[in-house]
């Protein structure tokens, strides 16, 4: 019974058959349509970014349900580690959570306390709510199948995360580190700069800090040509960009196209009038 009010986190399972899976933002939009939108585009996850982003809990808690019915597995990037906003989302529906500024192992091990129910953790039981579809179940199998599902991403965004890579990604419990590059290349002094030798050779080691410690290696990235760069090298999750990038993306590139096909009519009728 407990596997029928605990969902199956999709993208565990598709991690762990060697699946490589790609994925998004969502920075703005509220409306839970735009996940069908996503899926229909065919991705895996969407971030639902709060560390950033405008979302109280109740839209994430309508966002992360109507994901997970059209099969996007809902993550949600907390804006700072405390109980609530750790337990909230994935009592709300949420698949897992995306951890940033994380610099220290402890850190890690504190998060995990709160996301965790017992015997592996300290979050507090409940059931018939978003994370069970609202349905009621045995506690203990509920609790053990929630464990197991929920998803754990720590940042590696800061200098300090980077030095510390081993000791992070050494703690039980963390599937994922997803380098967020434009933090980290400031941290590492060069900002902006995608393809700095100081932030490759950062991104590099972290994959291989990944290798070591069974943690698979996840990026984000806006740029669609580093993006793909970086799923060749072996980024098992790869974030594209966010909603409203698409939207401005796809936007700007029409304004420019019928933009000039109207200059070129403009000109052919100036130069059928001329004489």
């Amino acid at each position: 019974m407990s596997q029928q009010i605990i969902a199956l986190n999709l993208l565990k399972r598709a991690l762990r058959e060697g699946r490589s899976v790609i994925g998004t933002m969502l920075i703005e939009v509220r409306q839970s349509s735009v996940m069908q939108m996503l899926a229909n585009a065919g991705f895996d996850f969407v971030i639902i970014d709060n560390e950033h982003g405008a979302f109280n809990i109740e839209t994430i808690s309508d966002l992360s349900r109507f994901a997970k019915k059209v099969g996007l597995t809902p993550i949600v990037r907390i804006p700072e580690w405390s109980y609530a906003h750790i337990t909230q989302p994935l009592d709300s529906g949420a698949q897992g959570l995306m951890i940033p500024r994380i610099t220290e192992a402890q850190q890690v091990r504190d998060v995990l306390q709160m996301m965790k129910y017992p015997p592996v953790g300290k979050r507090g039981s409940v059931v018939a709510r978003g994370h069970s579809d609202l349905k009621s179940g045995p506690i203990s199998d509920a609790m053990s199948v929630a464990n197991e599902e929920s998803l754990l991403i720590v940042q590696i965004e800061t200098r300090r995360a980077a030095e510390n890579l081993d000791d992070i990604l050494s703690v039980p419990g963390v599937d994922v580190a997803l380098i967020g590059p434009t933090d980290l290349s400031v941290a590492l002094g060069v900002p902006g700069r995608m393809t700095d030798p100081i932030l490759t050779a950062a991104i590099e080691s972290t994959m291989a800090a990944c290798k070591r410690h069974n943690v698979y290696p996840a990026i984000h990235m806006n740029d669609l040509e580093l993006a793909t760069f970086w799923a060749k090298k072996g980024m098992r999750l790869v974030s594209f960009n966010s909603e409203v990038g698409f939207m401005i993306q796809t936007g700007s590139d029409a304004v420019a196209a019928i933009g000039k096909a109207f200059v070129s009519q403009t000109v052919q009728r100036a130069e059928a009038l001329t004489p």
